[in-house]
Order: C-alpha cells, then sequence, then structure tokens
C-alpha cells in the first residue's frame, strides 16, 4: 500500500464533511417548506392532542388555553386555543367551531361542558362558538 500525502488526507476529510453536511441538509429538508418553516401536522378535531379550535397536532408541553369555571358536576369551559392560533394565529392556520362550522375569529372562544365521568376521567362536550351559540 502506498502512504497518503498530508494533501490526499485533507481531501478526504472535506469530501467526508461534505457528504455529511449534504445528508444533514436533504434530510431536515423533507420535514420544512420552501420557506424553511416547519410543517404543521394537522390532525382530526375532537381527538386527544388535538386543538378543537384549529386542528393542529399539538407537540410535547403545548397545551390549549382555557377557562373552566366553579360548579358541582356540570361545569362551563371556555376554550380558547393553542399556541398556534391563540392569541394570535399563525400563518396557514385556520380557526373553525367544530359546530357550524364557520371560522372563529382571534377574540371569540368555543364553549363547552366540562364534567367528570366515572372512574375520574374527565370530560369535555364543545355547545358551539360564541357566535353561533348565543345566537341560537
Amino acid at each position: 500500500m502506498t502512504d497518503l500525502q498530508p494533501l490526499s488526507w485533507m481531501i478526504l476529510v472535506f469530501v467526508g464533511l461534505f457528504l455529511i453536511v449534504l445528508a444533514y441538509v436533504l434530510f431536515s429538508a423533507s420535514a420544512k417548506h420552501a420557506s424553511g418553516k416547519k410543517i404543521r401536522q394537522t390532525g382530526e378535531k375532537g381527538a386527544p392532542g388535538v386543538c378543537p379550535v384549529c386542528g393542529t397536532v399539538l407537540a410535547r408541553g403545548e397545551q390549549v388555553k382555557s377557562a373552566v369555571y366553579p360548579g358541582e358536576d356540570d361545569r362551563l369551559c371556555y376554550i380558547y386555543g393553542c399556541p398556534h392560533c391563540y392569541p394570535s394565529c399563525e400563518n396557514e392556520v385556520h380557526r373553525q367551531c367544530p359546530v357550524c362550522h364557520k371560522t372563529v375569529p382571534n377574540e371569540a372562544h368555543l364553549i363547552a361542558r366540562y364534567f367528570d365521568r366515572r372512574k375520574g376521567k374527565k370530560r369535555v362536550h364543545i355547545l358551539g362558538c360564541s357566535n353561533c351559540r348565543f345566537m341560537s
């Protein structure tokens, strides 16, 4: 075998670094838009871990902003939205009422019943948005 010259070692190192950077760019670009923003995942509203207002799948640590008012078994709950749609909407995020299917303005919220079932399970039943609930 022949010994490699120092220039050959440098060329091999730079080619290796170039291939690592190229692989990183290709694999990280598949999860992003052309603009560089991450792709927003959507799910079925009502499924666990999905915002009921905009349908965004919530990442670990993200929570839906809501207010539960005192009561006995059946309590009133206002649902404002997740970090993607409340207090302001991100691009391409649409706030929609799951009852009337109309657009929910940023200052509006969903009205729901919050109650405890047997075995300590908590349930939320959405009645509508603040626009359609008070119109009927």
